[in-house]
Protein backbone atom coordinates (compact mmCIF):
# COMPACT_ATOMS: atom_id res chain seq x y z
CA UNK A 1 0.00 0.00 0.00
CA UNK A 2 1.52 3.47 -0.94
CA UNK A 3 1.12 6.68 1.54
CA UNK A 4 -2.41 7.58 2.45
CA UNK A 5 -3.80 10.62 0.50
CA UNK A 6 -6.11 11.54 3.01
CA UNK A 7 -6.06 10.07 6.42
CA UNK A 8 -8.69 10.68 9.08
CA UNK A 9 -9.18 8.64 12.45
CA UNK A 10 -11.90 6.85 10.46
CA UNK A 11 -11.78 6.61 6.22
CA UNK A 12 -7.99 6.11 4.54
CA UNK A 13 -8.00 7.39 0.86
CA UNK A 14 -4.77 5.55 -0.86
CA UNK A 15 -3.33 4.08 -4.00
CA UNK A 16 -2.24 0.50 -3.49
CA UNK A 17 0.14 -1.39 -5.95
CA UNK A 18 -1.23 -4.00 -8.12
CA UNK A 19 -0.86 -5.79 -11.07
CA UNK A 20 -0.70 -3.43 -13.81
CA UNK A 21 -0.03 -0.10 -12.10
CA UNK A 22 -1.82 1.07 -8.96
CA UNK A 23 -5.40 0.95 -8.05
CA UNK A 24 -7.62 4.20 -5.86
CA UNK A 25 -9.15 2.68 -2.63
CA UNK A 26 -11.21 3.95 0.49
CA UNK A 27 -11.27 2.45 3.52
CA UNK A 28 -13.75 3.12 6.40
CA UNK A 29 -12.86 1.82 9.39
CA UNK A 30 -15.56 0.66 12.15
CA UNK A 31 -17.15 2.93 14.75
CA UNK A 32 -14.63 1.78 17.29
CA UNK A 33 -17.96 2.27 19.71
CA UNK A 34 -19.37 -0.38 18.38
CA UNK A 35 -18.75 -4.45 18.31
CA UNK A 36 -17.01 -4.88 15.15
CA UNK A 37 -19.18 -6.89 13.25
CA UNK A 38 -16.58 -7.78 10.30
CA UNK A 39 -15.52 -6.20 7.11
CA UNK A 40 -17.27 -5.40 3.69
CA UNK A 41 -15.54 -5.32 -0.27
CA UNK A 42 -17.50 -3.40 -2.40
CA UNK A 43 -17.40 -4.04 -6.18
CA UNK A 44 -18.81 -1.13 -7.77
CA UNK A 45 -20.60 -1.04 -11.40
CA UNK A 46 -19.78 -0.55 -14.90
CA UNK A 47 -18.33 2.72 -16.64
CA UNK A 48 -20.28 5.66 -16.24
CA UNK A 49 -22.71 3.81 -13.61
CA UNK A 50 -19.15 4.21 -11.20
CA UNK A 51 -19.62 7.96 -11.11
CA UNK A 52 -23.65 7.99 -11.27
CA UNK A 53 -23.43 5.91 -7.93
CA UNK A 54 -20.92 7.14 -5.72
CA UNK A 55 -22.30 9.49 -3.93
CA UNK A 56 -24.83 6.52 -2.74
CA UNK A 57 -22.47 4.04 -2.25
CA UNK A 58 -20.41 6.65 -0.17
CA UNK A 59 -23.52 6.78 2.32
CA UNK A 60 -24.31 3.20 2.86
CA UNK A 61 -20.40 2.64 3.30
CA UNK A 62 -20.47 5.58 5.90
CA UNK A 63 -23.76 3.46 7.35
CA UNK A 64 -21.84 -0.08 7.05
CA UNK A 65 -19.07 1.73 9.44
CA UNK A 66 -21.06 3.04 11.77
CA UNK A 67 -22.82 0.11 12.42
CA UNK A 68 -19.32 -1.12 13.33
CA UNK A 69 -17.85 -2.38 9.63
CA UNK A 70 -14.67 -2.51 8.15
CA UNK A 71 -15.51 -0.82 4.39
CA UNK A 72 -13.42 -0.93 1.40
CA UNK A 73 -14.30 0.05 -1.48
CA UNK A 74 -11.58 0.26 -4.72
CA UNK A 75 -11.61 1.45 -8.10
CA UNK A 76 -11.08 -1.21 -10.49
CA UNK A 77 -8.59 -1.30 -13.21
CA UNK A 78 -9.44 1.18 -16.37
CA UNK A 79 -12.04 2.58 -13.97
CA UNK A 80 -12.55 5.93 -11.74
CA UNK A 81 -9.31 6.94 -10.67
CA UNK A 82 -7.27 3.76 -10.72
CA UNK A 83 -4.52 3.30 -13.50
CA UNK A 84 -5.14 2.14 -17.34
CA UNK A 85 -7.60 3.11 -19.86
CA UNK A 86 -10.93 1.23 -19.98
CA UNK A 87 -9.83 -0.07 -22.98
CA UNK A 88 -7.41 -2.33 -21.56
CA UNK A 89 -9.85 -3.40 -18.95
CA UNK A 90 -10.45 -7.03 -18.18
CA UNK A 91 -12.85 -9.63 -16.48
CA UNK A 92 -9.46 -11.13 -15.40
CA UNK A 93 -7.77 -8.44 -14.21
CA UNK A 94 -10.95 -7.39 -12.35
CA UNK A 95 -11.15 -10.23 -10.33
CA UNK A 96 -7.83 -10.58 -9.56
CA UNK A 97 -8.26 -6.76 -8.48
CA UNK A 98 -10.97 -8.12 -5.81
CA UNK A 99 -8.20 -10.90 -4.61
CA UNK A 100 -6.15 -8.57 -3.69
CA UNK A 101 -8.53 -6.31 -1.73
CA UNK A 102 -9.88 -9.14 -0.11
CA UNK A 103 -6.63 -9.95 1.28
CA UNK A 104 -5.44 -6.33 1.97
CA UNK A 105 -9.01 -6.25 3.85
CA UNK A 106 -9.19 -9.47 5.94
CA UNK A 107 -5.62 -8.36 7.22
CA UNK A 108 -7.66 -5.37 8.88
CA UNK A 109 -10.62 -7.20 9.88
CA UNK A 110 -10.63 -10.72 11.61
CA UNK A 111 -14.21 -10.65 11.09
CA UNK A 112 -16.54 -12.13 8.50
CA UNK A 113 -16.09 -10.61 5.01
CA UNK A 114 -18.59 -10.36 2.69
CA UNK A 115 -19.07 -8.68 -0.51
CA UNK A 116 -21.56 -5.85 -2.01
CA UNK A 117 -21.74 -5.55 -5.25
CA UNK A 118 -24.07 -2.84 -7.00
CA UNK A 119 -25.30 -3.69 -10.93
CA UNK A 120 -22.48 -5.95 -12.40
CA UNK A 121 -20.51 -5.28 -9.76
CA UNK A 122 -23.23 -7.85 -8.34
CA UNK A 123 -22.58 -10.15 -10.88
CA UNK A 124 -18.62 -9.75 -10.55
CA UNK A 125 -18.99 -10.66 -6.81
CA UNK A 126 -20.59 -13.75 -7.70
CA UNK A 127 -18.27 -14.61 -10.26
CA UNK A 128 -15.29 -13.81 -8.22
CA UNK A 129 -17.14 -15.57 -4.84
CA UNK A 130 -17.75 -19.14 -7.03
CA UNK A 131 -13.76 -19.61 -7.03
CA UNK A 132 -12.83 -17.47 -4.12
CA UNK A 133 -15.42 -18.37 -0.88
CA UNK A 134 -16.67 -15.03 1.39
CA UNK A 135 -18.87 -15.01 4.35
CA UNK A 136 -21.64 -13.04 2.65
CA UNK A 137 -22.96 -11.82 -0.46
CA UNK A 138 -24.87 -8.02 -0.75
CA UNK A 139 -26.56 -7.07 -4.28
CA UNK A 140 -27.60 -3.94 -5.29
CA UNK A 141 -29.93 -4.12 -8.32
CA UNK A 142 -27.67 -6.46 -9.97
CA UNK A 143 -27.54 -7.79 -13.42
CA UNK A 144 -27.91 -11.53 -12.90
CA UNK A 145 -27.18 -12.03 -17.01
CA UNK A 146 -24.10 -10.09 -18.11
CA UNK A 147 -25.56 -9.65 -21.64
CA UNK A 148 -27.81 -7.83 -20.34
CA UNK A 149 -25.82 -5.26 -18.64
CA UNK A 150 -23.61 -5.17 -22.30
CA UNK A 151 -27.38 -4.30 -24.26
CA UNK A 152 -27.94 -1.33 -21.68
CA UNK A 153 -24.66 -0.15 -21.98
CA UNK A 154 -25.20 -0.18 -25.96
CA UNK A 155 -28.36 1.58 -26.07
CA UNK A 156 -27.32 4.35 -24.41
CA UNK A 157 -25.34 4.79 -27.58
CA UNK A 158 -28.66 4.56 -29.59
CA UNK A 159 -30.26 7.05 -27.12
CA UNK A 160 -27.23 9.34 -27.48
CA UNK A 161 -28.00 9.50 -31.47
CA UNK A 162 -31.32 10.47 -31.26
CA UNK A 163 -33.95 10.59 -33.82
CA UNK A 164 -31.69 11.66 -36.45
CA UNK A 165 -28.24 9.27 -36.21
CA UNK A 166 -25.67 9.68 -38.79
CA UNK A 167 -26.02 8.62 -42.08
CA UNK A 168 -25.01 4.43 -42.04
CA UNK A 169 -24.25 4.28 -38.13
CA UNK A 170 -25.83 1.50 -36.42
CA UNK A 171 -29.59 2.04 -35.87
CA UNK A 172 -29.95 -1.48 -33.29
CA UNK A 173 -28.16 -3.22 -30.02
CA UNK A 174 -27.01 -6.06 -32.89
CA UNK A 175 -25.76 -3.51 -35.19
CA UNK A 176 -23.44 -2.42 -32.54
CA UNK A 177 -22.70 -5.85 -31.30
CA UNK A 178 -21.83 -6.60 -35.19
CA UNK A 179 -19.87 -3.33 -35.38
CA UNK A 180 -17.95 -4.35 -31.84
CA UNK A 181 -17.27 -7.86 -33.50
CA UNK A 182 -15.46 -6.72 -36.32
CA UNK A 183 -13.43 -3.83 -35.14
CA UNK A 184 -12.63 -5.34 -31.67
CA UNK A 185 -13.80 -2.23 -29.79
CA UNK A 186 -16.82 -0.06 -29.41
CA UNK A 187 -17.09 3.71 -28.21
CA UNK A 188 -20.01 4.64 -25.82
CA UNK A 189 -20.22 7.99 -24.07
CA UNK A 190 -16.38 8.04 -23.83
CA UNK A 191 -15.68 4.54 -22.57
CA UNK A 192 -14.01 2.79 -25.45
CA UNK A 193 -15.51 -1.53 -24.44
CA UNK A 194 -13.37 -4.02 -26.22
CA UNK A 195 -14.32 -7.23 -27.52
CA UNK A 196 -12.54 -9.22 -25.42
CA UNK A 197 -14.29 -7.96 -22.12
CA UNK A 198 -17.59 -7.72 -23.73
CA UNK A 199 -16.93 -11.44 -24.38
CA UNK A 200 -16.52 -12.16 -20.87
CA UNK A 201 -19.11 -10.11 -19.56
CA UNK A 202 -21.82 -11.71 -22.07
CA UNK A 203 -20.56 -15.11 -20.94
CA UNK A 204 -21.00 -14.66 -17.08
CA UNK A 205 -24.61 -15.87 -16.02
CA UNK A 206 -25.41 -16.08 -12.58
CA UNK A 207 -27.75 -19.66 -12.88
CA UNK A 208 -24.67 -21.13 -14.04
CA UNK A 209 -22.33 -19.56 -11.10
CA UNK A 210 -21.13 -22.11 -8.18
CA UNK A 211 -21.93 -19.32 -5.55
CA UNK A 212 -20.28 -20.56 -2.18
CA UNK A 213 -22.81 -21.48 0.75
CA UNK A 214 -23.22 -18.52 2.68
CA UNK A 215 -26.19 -16.05 2.86
CA UNK A 216 -26.76 -13.85 -0.20
CA UNK A 217 -29.55 -10.30 0.33
CA UNK A 218 -30.68 -9.46 -2.91
CA UNK A 219 -32.24 -5.60 -2.90
CA UNK A 220 -34.53 -4.36 -5.70
CA UNK A 221 -34.86 -0.61 -6.11
CA UNK A 222 -37.20 1.05 -8.42
CA UNK A 223 -40.38 3.16 -8.66
CA UNK A 224 -42.40 1.03 -7.55
CA UNK A 225 -40.79 -1.67 -5.93
CA UNK A 226 -39.88 -4.31 -9.01
CA UNK A 227 -41.83 -7.53 -7.03
CA UNK A 228 -41.85 -8.57 -10.46
CA UNK A 229 -37.93 -9.65 -10.19
CA UNK A 230 -39.07 -11.87 -6.94
CA UNK A 231 -40.17 -14.34 -9.94
CA UNK A 232 -36.57 -14.43 -10.86
CA UNK A 233 -35.10 -14.51 -7.32
CA UNK A 234 -36.88 -17.52 -6.36
CA UNK A 235 -35.84 -19.42 -9.21
CA UNK A 236 -32.43 -18.15 -8.32
CA UNK A 237 -32.74 -18.52 -4.63
CA UNK A 238 -33.75 -23.17 -5.24
CA UNK A 239 -30.95 -23.18 -7.37
CA UNK A 240 -28.25 -21.52 -5.16
CA UNK A 241 -30.07 -23.30 -2.43
CA UNK A 242 -28.67 -26.67 -3.83
CA UNK A 243 -25.54 -25.23 -3.09
CA UNK A 244 -25.64 -24.16 0.55
CA UNK A 245 -26.68 -20.42 -0.23
CA UNK A 246 -29.52 -18.81 1.37
CA UNK A 247 -30.81 -15.97 -0.57
CA UNK A 248 -33.40 -13.04 0.57
CA UNK A 249 -35.02 -10.82 -1.47
CA UNK A 250 -35.53 -6.78 -0.52
CA UNK A 251 -37.74 -5.21 -2.34
CA UNK A 252 -37.42 -1.51 -2.27
CA UNK A 253 -39.37 1.54 -3.19
CA UNK A 254 -37.07 4.38 -4.70
CA UNK A 255 -36.14 5.94 -7.99
CA UNK A 256 -33.23 3.99 -10.82
CA UNK A 257 -30.25 6.13 -8.89
CA UNK A 258 -27.69 4.40 -11.72
CA UNK A 259 -29.53 6.06 -14.51
CA UNK A 260 -28.23 9.86 -15.69
CA UNK A 261 -29.91 12.10 -12.40
CA UNK A 262 -28.01 14.56 -10.72
CA UNK A 263 -27.09 13.37 -7.32
CA UNK A 264 -29.80 10.66 -7.50
CA UNK A 265 -30.56 9.25 -4.02
CA UNK A 266 -32.30 6.37 -2.66
CA UNK A 267 -33.11 6.71 1.23
CA UNK A 268 -35.28 3.80 1.10
CA UNK A 269 -32.91 1.79 0.31
CA UNK A 270 -30.02 2.97 2.34
CA UNK A 271 -32.95 2.36 5.01
CA UNK A 272 -33.38 -1.18 3.87
CA UNK A 273 -29.52 -1.99 3.69
CA UNK A 274 -28.78 -0.63 6.99
CA UNK A 275 -31.97 -2.47 8.92
CA UNK A 276 -30.79 -5.99 7.91
CA UNK A 277 -27.05 -5.53 8.77
CA UNK A 278 -27.39 -3.51 11.71
CA UNK A 279 -30.01 -6.06 12.69
CA UNK A 280 -28.74 -7.56 16.25
CA UNK A 281 -27.25 -10.96 15.38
Amino acid sequence: MNAPLVSTPRVEAFFFDADPGTRFSLYHAPDPHRPERGAILYVHPFAEELNRTRRMALLQARRFAALGYAVFQIDLFGCGDSCGDFSAARWDIWKRDLGVALEWLRGRSAGPVQLWGLRLGGLLALDFASSTPVDGIILWQPFMQGRSCINHFLREQLIAQGDNPPPGSPRSTAALRAYLAAHGSIEVGGYALARELAQAVDACDAVALAVPPCPIHWFASGAPAPTRLAASAARLTRRWGERGATVQFHAVDGVPFWNPIEEAECPALLAATSAVFGAEP
